[in-house]
This record gives C-alpha cells, sequence and structure tokens, in this order.
C-alpha cells in the first residue's frame, strides 16, 4: 500500500507543478480518495507501521497542495478529533525520514 500512496503522490505533484494542464485529473483523483477511501487512509495513517504511516502522511500533503479547493475539502473530511492523532507525535520518525532522505 505504501508503494500505491507513492504513486498517487508523485501524480498529484506532477500535476500541481510542471502539468498543470491536468490539474483537473488532481483534483478529480484528491475527490475520489475523500470519497471512497478515506477509512484506508485512516487506517494507513494510524498504522503502527512508521512506513506506512509517512506515505499517509505524504499522500495527505500531495492532496492539500493541488490548491484551495482540495485544501479545503481535505480539511472538511478529515477527523482532528480521532483520538490516535496525538500518537502520530510520539512515532519518533527520524528527521532524515520526514525530509525523504532515508
Amino acid at each position: 500500500m505504501v508503494l500505491i500512496f507513492q504513486a498517487l503522490e508523485a501524480i498529484l505533484l506532477r500535476t500541481v507543478s510542471n502539468l498543470s494542464h491536468f490539474s483537473v485529473v488532481g483534483m478529480n483523483i484528491v475527490k475520489k480518495l475523500i470519497r471512497s477511501y478515506m477509512k484506508l487512509i485512516y487506517a494507513a495513517l494510524y498504522s503502527e507501521n512508521c512506513k506506512m504511516s509517512r506515505g499517509c502522511l505524504t499522500l495527505l500533503s500531495a492532496m492539500v497542495a493541488q490548491g484551495p479547493d482540495s485544501a479545503r475539502d481535505v480539511y472538511s473530511h478529515f477527523d482532528f478529533n480521532n483520538k490516535y492523532l496525538p500518537g502520530l507525535l510520539k512515532k519518533g520518525f527520524k528527521k532524515a525520514e520526514v525530509l525523504g532522505c532515508a
């Protein structure tokens, strides 16, 4: 599943940067992820596997990077009151992992 998140992240980042003429495709991907796969995203985000959580966080970042509309959609559908969310702070991601060096 990490590879799927990485592939979607790469597609979304490309549509926001040098493939801006495909921005509608990026927005449709974001909407589909929000509409159909939020439970899977939550499961990956709160997983015990740090790579899974990190991949999910970078995917969420790429989703928000699509623009203000997608950021608003993600914000409105994300459960910030989830009891497992504070646990992400204790995951202990290494600095190199967060920067994408590991």
